[in-house]
């Protein structure tokens, strides 16, 4: 049994990895999707106190601990890519594999969202200063090339998200590298958003441990996509 943990991006929350979880569970694997502090269903906590990229981090990391989990397969989509590499910084000896969704790849101190995806900067700035200049309001799903049959699910969860999540710093000393294994899953299809991620992604493809796959699913590749990112999972366990 393999134990499947997954980290959701920006304005999301544990909720969208539903459609990929049967498939992993159907093959006798745990599959663990937490909700990060401040979105989702935990989005209510917002507001008792700073909410950046390391409280996402430590979420992750107690989880673990809390958990006794082991040979763990980290998966991050989009913003919990940082999540996940600061994460296995931490506890390298915990992770089995780093499975990187569609998302920006650190790779040092210093980096954060909007160092590596520059583009978001000024929207994602104005929105937050409609908000009280401390939460960043959420894009419908359709932005993110989510199929129009699961619009309106999507968009009736997602929630705002903390902007400091996104400003944040990583602080990293590069015991991540350590980590054996690393799959990276990008979206192939233009939904009208430039991105960086195909080239990053391919650039891994020839080095050791890594394995690079393209989906034509939007970017949100967990719900357009859920049982073809379940059976790339599956064949690397």
């Amino acid at each position: 049994m393999t134990n499947f943990l997954f980290v959701h991006g920006a304005f999301h929350g544990g909720w969208c990895f539903d459609k990929v979880r049967p498939s992993l569970e159907e093959a006798g694997h745990r599959v663990l999707t937490p909700t990060l502090t401040g979105v989702g269903e935990r989005s209510h906590l917002a507001t008792l106190g700073p909410v950046n990229l390391e409280t996402h981090i430590l979420d992750i990391v107690n989880l673990i601990k809390w958990r006794d989990l082991h040979d763990v397969v980290l998966c991050g989509h989009s913003y919990g890519c940082l999540v996940i590499t600061g994460v296995a910084d931490l506890l390298p000896d915990r992770i089995a594999s780093l499975v990187y969704l569609d998302g920006p790849l650190p790779e040092k101190s210093g980096d954060s969202l909007f160092s590596l995806l520059p583009n978001l900067l000024s929207p994602w700035a104005e929105s937050s200063a409609t908000l009280g200049g401390t939460q960043v309001a959420h894009w419908p799903s359709k932005v993110f090339g989510v199929d129009e049959e699961h619009q309106a699910w999507a968009d009736s969860k997602l929630t705002s998200h903390p902007l400091a999540c996104f400003t944040q710093q990583l602080s990293l000393t590069g015991e991540f590298r350590k980590v054996p294994k690393k799959l990276y899953i990008y979206n192939s299809k233009d939904i009208g958003l430039p991105s960086l991620i195909p080239d990053w992604y391919e650039a891994q493809r020839d080095l050791p441990g890594s394995h690079v796959y393209s989906l034509d699913g939007g970017h949100d590749l967990m719900i357009n996509t859920a049982r073809e990112v379940a059976d790339i999972l599956l064949k690397h366990v």
